[in-house]
């Protein structure tokens, strides 16, 4: 059994983490719940990644995975749960067993966040036929399957590299999209502070955004900073449901959280720790 009388060590693994808000999310969490831990920030390149992951496996009690490493850690862990092994993405490992960890298992509670985030702010993609993601990473396989969890019928991945079915091209997109109408979700990291310049500023290119606005029945954006982007922006401008992705960043946490401590937490603690984080 791991200590009870140490301080519990977490953290967050990514490739670039200067942007994060994870720390104080959960150093806020820690406060809320009495908790005696610590929570890191991890940058690791991507050649160091499994050397340094398999280290990290020794040494934590556990830790969050974001991009680009949410499907590279899954060889690296004892276990997958099958919810995590069904979207084929883990931002969540759970050590177990004595201290050193003996036993690592992977999670997915990005899912149960952005699924949280749609119906808190009153987007529901079981409303139209079709529900568009945009960008085919790992964030995007959870982003299908929580779309497909919500009723979701008719879920297609905007790609700029598209490969096999349920995939298209975004030159497609702008052909289809105005016949079929839809929930839009930007699972890229297009709009992230600090990229401005054209190709990085939103997902569909900023010449289109405006028309394809007039289709849409919500969008969700999982880039959580800047706190209304560009794509959100134009949604609003057309008046349609939108939200970006700090609520999703926060219940994903308090969900990991839950498998961290073993503890039941409060779902109002969300909105109270997005208003202590907001950017």
């Amino acid at each position: 059994m791991k200590q009870s009388n140490r301080t519990l060590r977490y953290g967050l693994i990514g490739e670039k983490l200067g942007h994060s808000l994870s720390r104080p999310i959960h150093e806020a969490i820690f406060r809320e719940m009495g908790i005696d831990a610590d929570y890191r920030i991890i940058e690791i390149p991507r050649e160091d990644f499994i050397p340094r992951t398999r280290e990290l496996l020794s040494t934590l009690d556990g830790f969050n995975i974001t991009i680009p490493y949410k499907q590279d850690v899954m060889p690296l862990l004892s276990a997958i749960d099958p919810a995590a092994a069904e979207i084929g993405a883990v931002n969540t490992v759970l050590c177990r067993g004595s201290f050193p960890c003996d036993t690592a298992t992977g999670y997915n509670t990005d899912a149960a966040g952005f699924m949280g985030m749609l119906r808190h702010y009153g987007i529901d993609p079981a409303k139209g036929e079709y529900s568009y993601i945009l960008g085919s990473g790992g964030t995007a396989k959870t982003v299908r399957a929580s779309l497909r969890m919500m009723g979701a019928d008719k879920v297609v991945t905007v790609s700029r590299h598209p490969e096999g079915e349920g995939q298209i091209s975004y030159a497609d997109f702008y052909e289809v999209f105005p016949q079929t109408g839809g929930t839009i979700v930007n699972a890229s990291s297009a709009g992230m502070w600090p990229r401005k310049d054209e190709d990085n500023v939103c997902a569909i290119h900023p010449s289109r955004v405006d028309e394809m606005m007039k289709y849409a029945l919500g969008v969700a954006d999982v880039v959580y900073n800047p706190p209304h982007t560009f794509l959100t922006q134009a949604a609003e401008r057309a008046g349609v449901p939108w939200c970006t992705g700090l609520y999703m960043l926060v219940a994903q946490a308090v969900e990991a959280e839950k498998l961290w401590l073993k503890r039941d937490i409060p779902d109002d603690l969300i909105e109270k720790i997005m208003r202590e984080v907001e950017i």
